[in-house]
């Protein structure tokens, strides 16, 4: 009998252990428990379906052209490679010493939240060259919206002309004048005949944060 008892005292002990293990891990479980909470901001405008940039979008446009390269009061293009876009100016291949022709070129800030600084340039026409005799004689006037900005000047004055500042969605209009002065001899005025220059209309512009 005494030893049944004996073997039976070690058995309580390993029992009275694990339980004690067992609470123990039950107490960790608790106390690694707490409430939780978050808050999320859209950055953006404050509408719904905004993010950070999307009314950044910076667009100036010209008239748009038909297949002629007739302006087409109205109608609106981009013209943004180094090409360029044809536009007609009436008389333009058969002028003669003497005779000035012209063209309204329409523009406009599409932008829809930036407001355009907008310069304008004539300048050399990308992969052809001009002869060097008309390319000196012709003059330039160029207008805005009625106001002279430069007259009868050469085309290498023909640079960096204030066109304003332009709110979203605002237009103005250019008109380009082009003159060939009479020579002053018959011998000068025939040295300029089947000549070619080839000029480009340039609008630069950069935007500006409301």
């Amino acid at each position: 009998m005494e030893m049944s008892s004996q073997v039976s005292k070690p058995r309580g002990t390993k029992r009275l252990i694990i339980a004690g293990g067992a609470t123990l891990a039950i107490g960790a479980l608790v106390t690694a428990a707490a409430f939780t909470d978050f808050a999320n901001l859209n950055l953006g405008n404050g509408t719904d379906d905004s993010g950070i940039g999307g009314n950044n979008r910076f667009n100036i446009q010209v008239v748009g052209t038909d297949a002629a390269g007739n302006p087409v009061p109205g109608t609106w293009q981009e013209a943004n490679t180094p090409e360029g876009v044809n536009v007609n100016v009436p008389g333009a291949d058969s002028i003669t010493p003497g005779e000035t022709v012209s063209v309204e070129i329409p523009f406009r800030n599409e932008s829809p939240r930036l407001t355009a600084d907008i310069q304008f340039d004539l300048q050399d026409r990308p992969g052809k060259t001009s002869d060097a005799g008309i390319a000196a004689a012709l003059r330039y006037t160029v207008e805005l919206d009625g106001a002279a900005l430069i007259t009868d000047a050469p085309q290498a004055s023909v640079t960096d002309l204030v066109l304003g500042e332009y709110l979203t969605g605002e237009e103005g209009t250019l008109k380009l004048s082009i003159s060939l002065p009479d020579q002053g001899s018959e011998a000068a005025n025939n040295a300029l005949q089947a000549q070619v220059s080839y000029v480009q209309a340039h609008f630069d512009a950069s935007s500006i944060t409301p």
